[in-house]
């Protein structure tokens, strides 16, 4: 059976056309990343979300920022919300698995944010090393 253990997770938001403390309070927390963007007046995004209880965490992130994410992206102020969830891929391992709980799932795309597992080779520097 396996964990639902991400090493990190992040929502990503583009095309966002606030500025970053008028998102910051519209989300009800800080971002950890505000960028522009290619386009004028469009920024980038990020709210780094703690793993160390990564349910519970979707959970509260859903319920204290995704009714304000969700209109925000029907009047365009946001682009697209991405929730990102990355998993370290061991260099020795065969496989790997993990399983999203359903109600954690649809508390985050039940507000038009999409799902993104991100997965990454890890041990990668000590192969080099040897």
């Amino acid at each position: 059976m396996s964990q639902f253990q991400p090493f990190a997770i992040a929502l990503r938001l583009s095309g966002v056309t606030l500025q970053q403390q008028e998102l910051d309070t519209a989300l009800k927390q800080l971002t950890s990343r505000f960028e522009p963007e290619d386009a004028e007046d469009s920024f980038y995004a990020q709210v780094d979300v703690p793993t160390d209880n990564p349910v519970r965490a979707i959970l509260e992130l859903a319920e204290r920022s995704g009714t304000t994410i969700a209109a925000m992206l029907d009047d365009r102020r946001i682009g697209k919300a991405v929730l990102d969830i990355a998993f370290d891929y061991p260099a020795e391992g065969e496989s790997m698995s993990a399983r999203l709980p359903a109600h954690a799932a649809a508390a985050i795309a039940g507000h038009g944010i999409d799902i993104e597992i991100s997965v990454y080779l890890t041990d990668v520097e000590d192969d080099e090393d040897a």
